[in-house]
């Protein structure tokens, strides 16, 4: 019967007390029949014999009176309960037992202004009107939410819905936060239907509160295929939306420069990419600078920024003291305020270090290299020196950026290996041939079959052949767009027809000179007019290799002759040098893994996050682990120069910090085994596909679900599909008519059954 009840009537509660006073017209129609008291007299004879000839008539009317009465006090029950005709307009909580499940949206883009809030905060008002609709529903209803960021562990499991349940899920949801994420739907969906299909006894519903942005819902096989799977099972669907318009935007996509060559004094160049991800028009878009918390008297500013384009700016910025700096780039306020600001942490030297080595002892190329990087040091931050091959043997090569070879004939074994040692870690190295080179060594020791340093097969013999472009008119190369070559980017750079190449060294004839036939990954960057390759890149193990097949100095070419070789060669560095102080960049949420060799390190860790009353302290001890079980994870090295050398460890200390939602900078702290502190920073960004505010129509969601398969989709704001308001509309309507109509009868028929004195005339 209650469950009939919760079936039929909004407000069931009043259901069983209204009913009750069916008993009152009843009781009174009782009462009046036996106020008189009954006397027995001649005279009354003949009135009894009349009154039997009409008994059965009279006996009706009062009947249809009585009958009146009741109807009259069953349409104002129905009116104050609510009554409901069809239950399959409430069949959100229809049944015996019900099970709500929740999948709410908790990625980035539900930050965005909606009415009264957040999308998100939309979202938790839908959760407490839908629960507390059920609490006026006892011992009927279960419920179950599932945070999208948290697929796998729901905030509650199926949990009786009651007035306090109520209290504890508002207090719960009180301090629930929206986080900073990309997340997807499949993954959120596959723990609700986890869920719903563990419980077959109750009436299940699947409730999937998002602001359904258009992003989110292409190419969703996975998503229809679960959707299908629960529709099958007799779950109904039911999508509610959180977000209503489409608000204008703007967001810090980027923040990026060439941070791997900061130094004390001179000027780091850093680009900033702005996107418009709205509808219209943005003019005067002002970001401000802020450089380790404080705000700098610099302002980059757009003068337009048309809708859905990305622009660019450069700024430079000096810093005046070697070690980790930070740097913040702010939007002005709009809707979503999670993607304003974009962090930056550099890590800042004293001065950039750069070996050059010099292969003839009498030639004079690596003055010209050297005063190209370093004519001032105060103004390029690099410090230059030049040496022998034998350097390489007798010193450590860690201390440097990069390593230039110039003309160098071949490398001893003890040479060779450390060089070899230095670029797999990550070390830049530029080779310049010349007259000392020995093609046979090239070919056997430095090239290996496509293995080696030297990315190209050298003829055979050191004939050197002179380009066929020695004329005066017309280039003498040709380039592709590359960061090394932007001094000649243009089709009227003036640079471009000054060069002159008289003689180069060759590659070998059987050697494929198109790139993606030979697909070993070098690529020619730079060739002559005769479509022999000049200046080619490729990589070995970290390090990045750019070879000239031409000389450094004004031997076999005049490029130094020229200002664009002091342009180039300083983008040469820039774009080979190791970047071993390149602090690592993440997207919000990803955990930071640890894995320390307990023969350098304690297990004290410490992490430092930011929060907006400041930093955010944590606590936390490695737990010793075998290296195969954490063979899946992604370690973060403790310090900044590589990845810890575990080889030797049996064990290692692990440890993993999840809490990383928030964007900013977070310090990872160790402490070694001589008690010295050991820091690492990483960057945490917001991803930028939450940026887009696109909304997605009902039509593509519907498609992507599955044309046949029967959705509800709701409104933003609109809450009467909880409560069931439109279901009972009409029956309201209806009732109430009925209602007059019964009281005219009713009063119709009591003053026909009631006795009057006719007037005297």
């Amino acid at each position: 019967m209650e469950a009939w009840i919760a079936q039929h009537f909004l407000n069931p509660a009043y259901v069983l007390a209204g009913a009750a006073l069916i008993a009152s017209p009843i009781i009174i129609h009782l009462i009046n029949r036996m106020r008189f008291k009954r006397v027995r007299f001649a005279a009354m004879e003949f009135l009894l014999v009349s009154q039997r000839r009409n008994r059965r008539r009279i006996l009706m009317e009062q009947l249809l009176l009585l009958l009146l009465r009741v109807l009259a006090v069953l349409c104002l029950v129905g009116l104050i309960a609510r009554l409901v005709l069809d239950p399959n307009e409430l069949k959100l909580f229809q049944g015996a037992r019900s099970h709500h499940v929740v999948l709410l949206d908790d990625s980035g883009s539900m930050r965005d202004l909606a009415r009264d809030g957040t999308a998100f905060q939309e979202g938790l008002e839908v959760i407490r009107r839908l629960v507390g609709e059920g609490t006026r529903r006892p011992g009927t209803q279960k419920f179950t939410l599932v945070l999208l960021s948290a697929p796998d562990k729901p905030l509650f499991t199926q949990r009786e819905i009651d007035e306090d349940f109520l209290i504890e899920l508002d207090t719960r949801l009180r301090g629930l936060s929206c986080s900073h994420q990309a997340l997807s739907l499949p993954p959120g969906m596959e723990g609700a239907r986890n869920v719903l299909l563990e419980d077959r006894a109750a009436v299940r519903h699947l409730h999937l509160v998002s602001d359904f942005r258009e992003g989110d819902w292409q190419d969703q096989q996975a998503l229809a295929r679960m959707v299908r799977e629960l529709d099958q099972a007799g779950v109904t669907l039911n999508c509610v939306r959180t977000q209503g318009r489409r608000n204008p935007n703007l967001g810090v996509i980027a923040l990026n420069g060439d941070v791997q060559v900061a130094s004390v004094g001179v000027p780091v160049r850093l680009t900033v990419s702005v996107q418009n991800f709205g509808e219209q028009v943005a003019s005067n878009v002002a970001l401000s600078i802020l450089q380790d918390g404080q705000k700098l008297p610099l302002a980059v500013t757009f003068d337009r920024v048309e809708a859905g384009v990305e622009v660019k700016q450069d700024f430079d910025l000096t810093f005046t003291s070697a070690g980790r700096h930070r740097v913040d780039v702010m939007l002005p306020p709009d809707p979503l305020i999670a993607d304003n600001t974009r962090y930056l942490a550099l890590d800042v030297s004293a001065t950039n270090r750069v070996l050059i080595v010099e292969g003839n002892p009498a030639g004079d190329e690596g003055e010209y290299l050297a005063d190209a990087l370093a004519a001032d040091p105060g103004i390029t931050g690099y410090s230059p020196l030049i040496e022998s091959v034998d350097y390489l043997r007798r010193r450590s090569l860690d201390e440097f950026q990069s390593i230039f070879m110039l003309n160098v004939a071949e490398l001893p074994a003890d040479a060779l290996a450390p060089l070899e040692e230095f670029v797999r870690q990550g070390g830049g190295l530029a080779w310049f041939l010349g007259n000392q080179v020995r093609p046979g060594y090239y070919l056997s020791e430095l090239y290996r079959d496509g293995q080696g340093l030297f990315p190209v097969k050298p003829g055979v013999v050191s004939l050197k052949k002179q380009s066929s472009a020695v004329a005066e008119a017309g280039p003498d190369m040709q380039f592709v767009e590359h960061p090394v070559l932007q001094v000649f980017a243009g089709q009227d750079n003036p640079f471009t027809g000054l060069i002159r190449v008289f003689e180069f060294f060759p590659v070998s004839e059987d050697w494929e000179r198109d790139d993606q036939k030979r697909g070993d990954g070098v690529k020619t960057i730079a060739s002559l007019t005769t479509r022999e390759p000049l200046l080619l890149e490729s990589r070995f193990g970290a390090g990045r290799v750019m070879t000239f097949m031409t000389s450094c100095g004004p031997v076999w070419n005049n490029w130094a002759r020229y200002p664009s070789y002091v342009a180039m060669m300083l983008d040469l560095e820039k774009y080979i040098a190791k970047r071993d102080r390149v602090l690592e960049q993440r997207l919000s949420g990803q955990p930071i893994e640890l894995q320390l060799n307990p023969a350098e390190f304690t297990d004290e860790i410490e992490i430092i996050g930011p929060d907006l009353t400041g930093n955010r302290i944590t606590r936390q001890k490695a737990a010793p682990v075998k290296p195969a079980s954490t063979s899946g994870a992604t370690p973060v090295p403790a310090s900044g120069t590589g990845t810890e050398t575990t080889s030797a460890a049996s064990v290692l200390l692990a440890s993993t910090f999840r809490d990383t939602d928030a964007p900013g900078i977070y310090r990872v702290r160790l402490t070694d085994q001589s008690q010295n502190p050991v820091e690492r920073w990483i960057t945490y960004n917001v991803p930028v596909e939450e940026s887009a505010l696109a909304l997605a129509p009902a039509d593509l969601i519907r498609k992507q679900l599955g044309s046949d398969i029967d959705i509800t989709i709701q409104e933003p704001g609109e809450f009467s599909w909880i409560a069931g308001r439109d279901a009972g509309q009409e029956v309201r309507q209806w009732l109430l008519g009925f209602l007059i109509l019964l009281l005219l009868l009713e009063q119709f028929m009591s003053y026909r059954l009631s006795y009057h004195t006719q007037q005297q005339t």
